[in-house]
């Protein structure tokens, strides 16, 4: 299953700086940077993993090497989707980061994500068929001893 994916973040959240921490993250886990272009309201970069190390958890049964992620620091003028909590109380998201092509990378971005919600709790990941997982629904995911490897295009409900 492939698709791209993003990471909503709540109105006026959208940080230049954060990017920073996105790209420590990544470097943590034997990425390096392969370009940078700044286009002015967003970012976009590419990450490649030029060496796999069988020492650390988030090498294990990943084929995947590279990435493409877009970093938005400014927002969109309508929100991607509007959350209602438990209370009735509505809050509108934007995407702040935008990945290409999900598909065979769901372990590398399971790990990223777990890594991520450390950091930035009140975000939200929108995987496929629009399903949307909390802090919570990824580090449920990432603690399982098996897991599917199409999780992002499941109900987080059932996983």
């Amino acid at each position: 299953m492939a698709g791209d994916v993003e990471i909503l973040r709540r109105k006026n959240d959208n940080s230049c700086r954060d990017i920073k921490d996105v790209v420590n993250i990544l470097m943590s886990r034997g990425f390096t940077m392969e370009y940078l272009y700044d286009h002015g309201d967003y970012y976009l970069f590419s990450v490649n993993k030029p060496d796999y190390d069988d020492d650390g958890r988030w090498y294990l049964d990943d084929a995947s090497s590279w990435a493409v992620i877009y970093v938005y620091i400014t927002e969109d003028k309508l929100p991607d989707c509007t959350v209602e909590d438990a209370s009735g109380q509505k809050t509108d998201y934007y995407r702040y980061i935008y990945i290409e092509g999900y598909g065979d990378r769901a372990f590398m971005y399971l790990n990223f994500l777990h890594e991520y919600f450390k950091l930035f709790p009140k975000d939200i990941f929108s995987g496929a068929a629009d399903y949307l997982y909390t802090k919570e629904d990824i580090d449920r995911i990432y603690e399982k001893e098996i897991w599917t490897e199409n999780w992002y295009g499941l109900d987080p409900k059932t996983l």
